[in-house]
Formats: C-alpha cells, sequence, structure tokens
C-alpha cells in the first residue's frame, strides 16, 4: 500500500513538475503573448477606465454654461450643445442622432460618441497595421468618394435645372438656379465631426495610444485635457470676462472649507484632486503597458523564449502594479495635505502661543482663494525639503520597499 502511494504521488509530482515546464515552454516574451498577459491586460484597462472617467468629470465640472448662456452655444467642454445650434442652423444633421447623444442627457449622452470612438479605434489598428500599398488605396478611396459626394450632387442639380428651365450658369441670384451650395454639402458632415472631436477627440486618440501601443497619442491626449483646462482659466479670469465675454461658467475663486476625507480638502478641491488623479492613472498605466512591451521587443530572440527572462520579466511588471497603486495612494493624501497644509501651520502656531491672530489669518478670504492653495502648497514643499536634514527619506523609502517585498512573498 505504502509503496502504491509513494508511486502516485510521485507520478503527480511529475506530472506537475512536467506542467510546469510545458507552461515555461509556451510563455514567451513576444508581443503577441505579451499582449493576453493578465497585467498587461489590468494596466491598460485600467488606463481606459481612468480615460472615460476622466471625461465624465471633465464635462461636468468645465462643459457648462454661464447662467445668461444657458439657451445658447458657448465653447464648454460638451458636444451636445454645438450640435444642437448646427442642427437648428441646418435643419437636420447628417450622422444619426444616437450616435451624436443628441437629445440625451447624462451616461447616454455619451454611449453613441464613445460607440464612435471604440469602432475608429480598431479602425485605426487595422489601417496601421495594414502594407503600405493597402493604406494608399484606403486614402484614395477615402479622397475620391469626398470628391464624388463634392461633384456629383452639384451636376446632377444643375442637368435637371437644365432640362427644367433651360440652359444658364450654375450661380444665379435665383435659389432654383443656384448650385453653387451643393458643393459645400460635405460641409455639414465636417461642422458635425468638428463639434463631436471638441469633446472626444482625446478619448479616441487616447483608446489608440492604450491599444495601438502610442506613447505620442497617450501625451497628446493628455496635453488636449491641459490645454482645456488653461482655455476655461483664461476665459473665466475676471478681468479678460470683463472686456470678452464667451459664456463660459467659471469655477467658484475660493475653494472652501475641507469637508472631505477628514477635513482636509473641500468638494471643489476634491473634483479638481480627482481629475489631476485620473490624468496620473491614464497617462502612468498606458506608458506603463507600452514601456514593458518595448523592453520585451528589445530583447534578442533567444532571450525571449528564456524561463529567466520570462520570471524576471513577470516580476518586474506585478512590482510595477503594486508600487503604482502605493504611488497613486501617496500622491492623493500628500496633495490633500498640502491643499490644507496653511491650516494645519496656523493651528500648530496657535496652540503654541495662543494668540488671535491665527484665527483671523485662517479666516482670511486670500488663504481661500486659488492662490492661497498654491501658497499651502508651497509651503507644503518647503517644510517637507527643509525635513530631509531631520528624516532620512532615504532609509525611510528603504523601510517601505522592503514592506513591500514582504507583502508580495
Amino acid at each position: 500500500m505504502l509503496s502504491f502511494l509513494r508511486h502516485y504521488y510521485s507520478q503527480g509530482g511529475d506530472e506537475i513538475e512536467l506542467g510546469e515546464k510545458e507552461k515555461q515552454k509556451i510563455e514567451t516574451l513576444h508581443i503577441p503573448l505579451l499582449r493576453r498577459k493578465w497585467q498587461i491586460l489590468a494596466l491598460q484597462i485600467v488606463s481606459t477606465s481612468s480615460l472615460l472617467f476622466l471625461l465624465m468629470r471633465m464635462s461636468d465640472i468645465y462643459g457648462k454654461c454661464s447662467d445668461n448662456n444657458l439657451d445658447t452655444w458657448c465653447p464648454s467642454y460638451e458636444h451636445t450643445r454645438g450640435l444642437m445650434w448646427l442642427e437648428s442652423n441646418e435643419g437636420s444633421l447628417l450622422i444619426p442622432d444616437f450616435l451624436l447623444g443628441v437629445n440625451q442627457t447624462g451616461t447616454l449622452s455619451f454611449l453613441g460618441p464613445l460607440l464612435i470612438c471604440v469602432l475608429g479605434t480598431i479602425a485605426f489598428e487595422r489601417f496601421w497595421a495594414s502594407s503600405l500599398e493597402f493604406q494608399t488605396r484606403i486614402k484614395q478611396g477615402i479622397a475620391a468618394v469626398f470628391g464624388l459626394w463634392i461633384v456629383i450632387p452639384f451636376i446632377l442639380s444643375w442637368i435637371i435645372a437644365t432640362f427644367r428651365y433651360g440652359l444658364h450658369f450654375p450661380w444665379n441670384g435665383n435659389d432654383s438656379l443656384n448650385h453653387i451650395g451643393e458643393l459645400f454639402s460635405p460641409l455639414g458632415l465636417v461642422l458635425e465631426i468638428v463639434f463631436l472631436s471638441i469633446v472626444f477627440a482625446p478619448i479616441l486618440v487616447g483608446l489608440v495610444g492604450i491599444w495601438g501601443l502610442s506613447k505620442r497619442a497617450i501625451n497628446w491626449s493628455v496635453g488636449y485635457y491641459i490645454i482645456v483646462i488653461a482655455f476655461h482659466a483664461v476665459l473665466t479670469f475676471e478681468p479678460i470676462v470683463s472686456e470678452v465675454d464667451v459664456g463660459l461658467k467659471a469655477l467658484p475663486t475660493q475653494i472652501g472649507e475641507g469637508t472631505m476625507f477628514g477635513g482636509l480638502v473641500s468638494p471643489l478641491a476634491s473634483s479638481l484632486l480627482g481629475i489631476a488623479i485620473l490624468m496620473l492613472l491614464f497617462l502612468e498605466t498606458g506608458t506603463a503597458a507600452i514601456g514593458h512591451m518595448e523592453y520585451a521587443a528589445s530583447l534578442p530572440e533567444e532571450s525571449k523564449r528564456d524561463p529567466e527572462y520570462v520570471r524576471q520579466f513577470n516580476n518586474v511588471v506585478n512590482s510595477h502594479l503594486i508600487q503604482l497603486v502605493v504611488v497613486i495612494l501617496m500622491v492623493s493624501i500628500t496633495t490633500a495635505l498640502a491643499l490644507s497644509f496653511d491650516d494645519l501651520m496656523i493651528s500648530i502656531v496657535g496652540i503654541l502661543e495662543g494668540t488671535q491672530w491665527t484665527g483671523q489669518v485662517k479666516e482670511s478670504l486670500e488663504l481661500q482663494m486659488t492662490y492661497g492653495k498654491v501658497i499651502s502648497a508651497g509651503l507644503f514643499i518647503i517644510v517637507v525639503a527643509g525635513l530631509r536634514f531631520v528624516i532620512p527619506w532615504q532609509t525611510v523609502s528603504g523601510y517601505i520597499e522592503s514592506g513591500i517585498s514582504k507583502i508580495r512573498s
């Protein structure tokens, strides 16, 4: 009986060992296999989710017009208002309303354009993966379609009007004899795409960057959002609004009292901090997935099949996932502390001295405004930089890294 059990367990152990060897043989560092690894997929899915949440948060904060321009168009980060204005002037839209999100509210207004972005991402990826000859044919086909769209309606309307009213020039003061407008028939589609691209261009380019493995596209998408935020800040600046009012709704000048996360941040600061964290998460996870695959692609062919290289690659990616969570949490906490650091300093001074000026300074409007929070962040940076003479930050970081390694083990 004992000999049978030894034989059974030894046979099972051999099967497990053979299974591990087969797994090592199958697992390589080639790009098609890496794109199916759960670590790479996790980074890409997190990056995609951050991009979609960033779209919604940006639309909520920067997509509103002022109270005096609720029924008119304004250059806000919102697409349906511009498309409805175009529909009221043109009469109808060429793209169906359900794909544009027109006459829909909330999250439903994003579903149709997001579907277009997903299909566009697949089309761009297939386009780049095709041969140069096929790409040239596609470009020529698109140019031919637009050319025919411009010329054919113009010629047909001119010919039909010639049979009906006699020979005439295509430009005329009479509307029934004027056919020049037919040459601009594709302009309506171009305007619809422009209004749609104001909001969804960074989404399409970001998805292309994540799943098409393009760091340039990801950086462009982040840069686009930074430009949108900067333009909104400039166009809602009070001296600018007094001269040129474009109808945008300005953010409150006062950040407000901290009522969230233990009194660290206010609701407005929390919204802006959420946008910054989502932007950082989108950029970091998207470029990390591409960076890991670029490293694997640069290895020699023999190294891509070496089990030791595969094991090291898995360790690096797993460590990166853990460090990503830790870094995002630390950035969120330190930023919240920096925004309310002035209150902390004033409270400490008030406890030590017990004077009345601390309460007066704390209630001042300057510290509650945006540049007051900039001062608070600057004080935080100065204090942390000075603490390096007191606290050995390298030793602290060493303890953190050793703790992470213990958690992994």
